[in-house]
């Protein structure tokens, strides 16, 4: 197609191709970034007075017009000119649709099966809500419970988010396309997550005995020549540092009782430990891979609860001990803290009191080398296992916020992700095939021949990036999700503050439980698919 433009002395041609759902349309900014996000930065006055001067042309309502082009006449064209003889000739048509129906009632009825075992469960669970054990299950896996919790309302509400927009997303090729990657980015979630997962849990059933024997083999490793040796040799002179043998003997022994309770109990928890395997397998064969992901967090925190045990006591112990010493350090000084105005204010202390703070600052401040280096240990082991729950729970996030169904059409069409336009002016006299841009002969010669003067334009789009197509997701990502917020400060370490055990992540956010009869859900389904055949 064309835009013919004629002013006083020339005459303007610009050629396009005509946008088309599926195929292309055009976008005036980059991929992923709105109006206001492009023009943040401050214009300078110059810039404004030119604009203040110079009436700019409306390039949006331009683009607008180009994508609303055609795609009403494609709309109604395709649903309302099919001629009886067409119908009666065409059997292909028929059979793709036939093909079509069946695969969309398979799907309906896997997706029912789905919703009653949902159902099941979810009659089971709130039985038993109100249990002090069902409380403390949810509590000990409290990821898993989330992330299954989310993957439910998934397998519910991927209907309703995969039905048809309307005649309203047809009247616009830009629309259309956005609309359709918000409408498959539910179900394209899903599939990928459960083929992840399906994966996972193949190749865990494959290797259960030889995955089974490592992490035993690692376990008790870790215990051996990790906890118990390390606990060893600070209850002697580690690095050569003089400690209270006393002290280090009795926090020496009390970490060495906790270890041997818990490898007590791992030793009789081993036997089940191969029904623990089989159970990632199937969770992630059912529910996908975010669900094993979130049941190993749970599971490792639930294994090494011990040392967040030891870390905290160590903790308490430190962290009153340096809150002491720096008493008594004001108290020398003639200071004393004020809580209310949180400030230093001067105080007369009496000579009794002197002496008091003398005999007790001596002791805690030869005994803080011995706590301080049980309180270093165990930090680090507690901040190691934060660290790799933490990357778990990043790892989950990226899963969930990542676009398949873009990256999808991307490889596919990559022209339906516009990045921008650009005009290519070519002389009239230049030879150029106008059918490959939708233009009769008969017009470009006509205008030719009365318009010596006639400019002709083609319009072109850039095309984003792999990169660009995906940026906006992992950016409100990270927008949402601090990293930092479970890292500790070094202030924090240094004072004996605990660790915290969770991160502040960015998933999905949790809808309300459906509760419809199955053949309603049935139908829903069947609609959703049916709506996909229809709208291509």
């Amino acid at each position: 197609m064309a835009i013919y433009c004629r002013f006083v002395t020339s005459t303007y041609l610009i050629i396009y191709e005509c946008p088309t759902y599926g195929r292309h349309h055009f976008h005036l900014s980059y991929w992923g970034y709105s109006e206001q996000t492009v023009a943040t930065s401050k214009k300078p006055k110059w810039f404004n007075d030119l604009q203040q001067s110079i009436l700019p042309t409306n390039l949006e309502m331009v683009v607008l017009a180009l994508n609303c082009t055609s795609a009403s006449r494609v709309y109604f064209g395709r649903n309302f000119t099919t001629t009886d003889t067409e119908s009666h000739s065409n059997i292909i048509p028929r059979l793709v649709s036939i093909i079509w129906y069946m695969f969309a009632a398979s799907v309906a009825f896997i997706s029912t099966f789905t919703y009653l075992g949902l159902q099941f469960l979810h009659i089971f669970v709130s039985f038993g809500s109100c249990t002090f054990f069902f409380i403390l299950l949810r509590k000990l896996f409290a990821h898993t419970w989330n992330n299954v919790h989310i993957r439910s309302c998934q397998f519910l509400y991927w209907p309703i988010f995969l039905l048809d927009s309307g005649l309203r997303a047809q009247s616009n090729v830009e629309y259309a396309h956005r609309a359709a990657l918000r409408k498959h980015f539910m179900w394209s979630k899903i599939a990928m997550d459960v083929i992840l997962g399906i994966s996972f849990g193949v190749i865990l059933l494959i290797n259960a005995e030889a995955i089974f024997f490592w992490i035993l083999f690692i376990a008790r490793y870790i215990t051996d020549n990790l906890l118990r040796s390390g606990c060893v040799w600070l209850m002697g002179v580690p690095a050569g540092f003089k400690l209270n043998t006393e002290l280090a003997e009795l926090l020496g022994m009390v970490s060495l009782n906790a270890i041997q309770i818990v490898s007590t109990l791992g030793f009789f928890v081993a036997s089940i430990f191969w029904h623990i395997i089989r159970g990632l397998a199937v969770s992630g064969i059912l529910f996908g891979l975010t669900v094993p992901a979130s049941l190993c967090i749970d599971i490792l925190r639930l294994a090494t609860l011990h040392i967040w045990t030891l870390h905290c006591l160590m903790s308490f112990l430190y962290s009153r001990q340096i809150h002491a010493l720096a008493s008594l350090w004001r108290l020398f000084r003639g200071r004393k803290w004020n809580p209310l105005r949180k400030r230093l204010d001067s105080y007369d202390y009496c000579v009794e009191q002197h002496v008091v703070g003398s005999l007790l600052f001596t002791p805690l401040l030869l005994l803080l080398p011995t706590t301080s280096v049980f309180y270093m240990f165990f930090t680090i082991l507690n901040t190691t296992i934060s660290f790799i729950c933490f990357m778990i729970e990043f790892t989950i996030s990226i899963l969930h916020a990542t676009p398949y169904a873009e990256v999808l059409l991307w490889l596919v069409t990559r022209r339906r992700f516009p990045s921008g336009v650009w005009i290519e002016i070519m002389p009239c006299q230049a030879t150029f095939s106008s059918s490959k841009h939708g233009l009769d002969q008969k017009i470009t010669s006509g205008i030719t021949n009365r318009d010596p003067e006639t400019l002709v334009s083609l319009l072109h789009s850039n095309y984003a990036t792999l990169g660009q197509v995906i940026a906006p997701s992992y950016r409100h990502l990270l927008q949402r999700t601090n990293l930092f917020s479970g890292m500790p400060s070094a202030y924090g370490v240094l004072s004996g503050q605990r660790i915290p055990t969770t991160v502040q992540v960015n998933l999905p956010p949790s809808l309300p439980w459906m509760c419809v009869s199955c053949r309603e859900f049935w139908r829903l389904c069947l609609n959703a698919v049916l709506a996909c055949r229809l709208s291509q």
